[in-house]
């Protein structure tokens, strides 16, 4: 379906992508200045940077300012940051992007104090649900891949009475192509539901939504001697053991591709791998909301398919986390094989998944 400025979702997308790639350009700013080694630890030992309280700053005064009744699901909330009395030096960085990306002021809006900054953030407290316009935010995805300066991702998906409309994804080290070492660097991914999943490099300015954008598919035709899959890189995210039964009994040879982030989302969404792979360390985990929205709406309108481990779409209006175990994504190709295999493995309602986690 070809997108107009009357389209479903046109100016939501476009705020998405603006508000995404100023938040992806105030990461790299962060990262740039080694300001990401200034991470702090949340209650549950997971790092937060500036970079995190900076993007979720940003996207959420974006939103409200053009969707003033929308919700926003975020990750963080500014507690932390008074707490340890940095929320001038997150200021400043804002800041200066905004004077960098200027031009959009007008669409975006400013933060305008470091009061206006921690107002923001805390706007990111909605608590989900199956009913109305709920905006899913991951202000840096992949925190840990972040402070080691590898993959990470901006995430922002609009849920409307549960369904996902639009994602956006900023992935500033992402290459253009996982099979090209040298290729460049920075990649914004768009899917718009009904209209399908695109790409364009970070760095270039937006004018009109997916005005440079290139339309992306999943790779369906390959072998399986030749599937390439993704898998994240901390070990505490997913049981890596258990993927490795799982290729093993698929019968794939080729070493898997490590990503953290939603990265794999997009990576598998422009064809540069056919399967992904996230089965629980732990199987009263439940995934949230905004570590999934946007990369699964990707993976489905570039023709893949994105379920949890039994086969069973996704539910994101359950609240703020989803009401499944795990997450498979992959080409409609390769999707059923790999349910089957995983039930073979665990049982066909995951009696057996315990003696794996």
């Amino acid at each position: 379906m070809s997108i107009s400025t009357t389209s479903d979702y046109i100016k939501e997308a476009y705020i998405a992508q603006l508000a995404v790639r100023r938040a992806s350009l105030l990461t790299c700013k962060v990262s740039e200045e080694h300001l990401n080694e200034q991470s702090i630890d949340k209650q549950d030992h997971s790092p937060v940077t500036v970079g995190d309280f900076g993007s979720q700053a940003i996207v959420i005064n974006a939103i409200l300012k053009n969707f003033p009744a929308d919700e926003v699901v975020g990750e963080e909330d500014s507690a932390l940051i008074k707490e340890k009395h940095i929320e001038e030096l997150i200021f400043s960085q804002v800041e200066t992007i905004q004077k960098q990306d200027s031009i959009h002021n007008s669409e975006l809006g400013s933060i305008i104090s470091a009061d206006h900054l921690c107002q923001s953030i805390d706007k990111g407290n909605s608590k989900g649900g199956n009913k109305g316009r709920i905006w899913a935010l991951d202000p840096i995805d992949g925190t840990k891949g972040f402070l080691r300066g590898d993959q990470y991702a901006v995430c922002l998906a609009l849920i409307v009475d549960g369904e996902v409309k639009v994602g956006v994804i900023g992935c500033p080290n992402l290459p253009h192509s996982l099979r090209d070492a040298n290729s460049k660097k920075g990649g914004l991914f768009t899917a718009i539901k009904g209209y399908g999943s695109f790409f364009q490099d970070l760095n270039s300015d937006i004018s009109f939504p997916l005005d440079i954008s290139t339309r992306i598919n999943v790779h369906n035709e390959f072998q399986l001697d030749q599937v390439r899959v993704l898998e994240g890189v901390e070990k505490g995210h997913s049981s890596h053991d258990l993927q490795a039964i799982i290729k093993k009994n698929l019968g794939i040879s080729q070493p898997s591709v490590n990503l953290d982030s939603q990265a794999k989302y997009c990576a598998l969404s422009k064809g540069d791998a056919e399967i992904y792979l996230r089965l629980p360390k732990d199987p009263h985990y439940r995934e949230k909301i905004w570590d999934h929205a946007a990369g699964y709406l990707l993976v489905n309108e570039s023709g893949g398919k994105v379920t949890d481990i039994y086969g069973n779409d996704l539910n994101f209006g359950y609240g703020r986390t989803l009401n499944s175990q795990g997450v498979i994504a992959a080409t409609k190709t390769a999707h059923p094989s790999i349910i089957s295999v995983i039930k073979s493995i665990i049982g066909e309602n995951g009696e057996k998944l315990e003696e794996y986690c």
